[in-house]
């Protein structure tokens, strides 16, 4: 079983990594609806290595677990665990986690008039303009969220 190793904590974000193996988990072929009730199969068609379903580039990734609502509209809410893939190029409104001066921030990039923000996923926040005076970085992109439901 994996288990979750802080390596370091900021004043908003708290990094692991992920230390042992993954639980290969049953895992149904068949979809299940999430309306009306069907009648499940009998049987497990094969097991689910959750460490290669979410985990393309091992050795790029770390998880963080994040604080605060500025991303609830992106169904990242606080104490949430989020996966960052290092190895990734970020797109335009691509989540990721970066550095914005000297303070970690997880949003979203957009280019708006050939500027660069950052943008929150609430309507209480305003979007963050990474100005040219700015100490800015990508640290990756937030490929997957954990949170218990």
């Amino acid at each position: 079983m994996r288990k979750l190793k802080r390596i370091h904590a900021s004043k908003e974000l708290s990094f692991y990594s992920i230390e042992g193996k993954v639980l290969d988990i049953p895992f149904y072929e068949s979809n299940v609806p999430a309306g009306f009730p069907s009648p499940a199969e009998d049987h497990l068609d094969l097991d689910l290595d959750l460490s290669s379903y979410l985990i393309q580039h091992p050795s790029a990734t770390f998880c963080v677990r994040v604080e605060g609502d500025s991303m609830v509209g992106a169904g990242i809410q606080s104490g949430d665990v989020i996966l960052i893939d290092r190895a990734l190029t970020p797109n335009r409104g691509s989540i990721v986690l970066a550095i914005l001066d000297g303070e970690f921030t997880v949003k979203k990039v957009d280019v708006i008039d050939d500027s660069l923000y950052l943008i929150p996923e609430t309507p209480a926040l305003q979007p963050m303009k990474v100005g040219e005076e700015s100490t800015f970085q990508i640290w990756g992109v937030v490929t997957f969220v954990i949170h218990k439901v």
